[in-house]
Formats: structure tokens, sequence, C-alpha cells
């Protein structure tokens, strides 16, 4: 997830890892999660639409 162009909206633990909700500077949403431990992926959801110049940042 890259900060320069995203504003940390959320932020909280699970039982999995660290959710964290952001908002790109566009205005759309994206949701991470960074599980505990290095055995874990990061999953997202959201993001970019192919208009959003922010994009592949």
């Amino acid at each position: 997830m890259n900060t320069d162009t995203n504003t940390i909206v959320s932020r909280h633990t699970t039982s999995k890892g660290v959710v964290v909700w952001s908002r790109c500077a566009c205005g759309r949403l994206q949701m991470a999660l960074i599980p505990y431990g290095t055995d874990g992926k990061e999953l997202a959801a959201g993001g970019h639409d192919s208009q959003c110049s922010h994009r592949g940042r």
C-alpha cells in the first residue's frame, strides 16, 4: 500500500492480522489485511479504476 497517495482512514487488529482501510487521493477506498508473522500473504480489496492517475504508483 502506497501511503504517498493514500490517507489511512482506519486501522485495527483482528485475530489474523491488521486491517487497514485507506482512501486514495481520487476518493476510492482500499482495504488491506497485513497478516501476523511471515507466513501469510497480504490481502487487498478495492483500489483504483483504469482512469485513476494514482494507479500503479
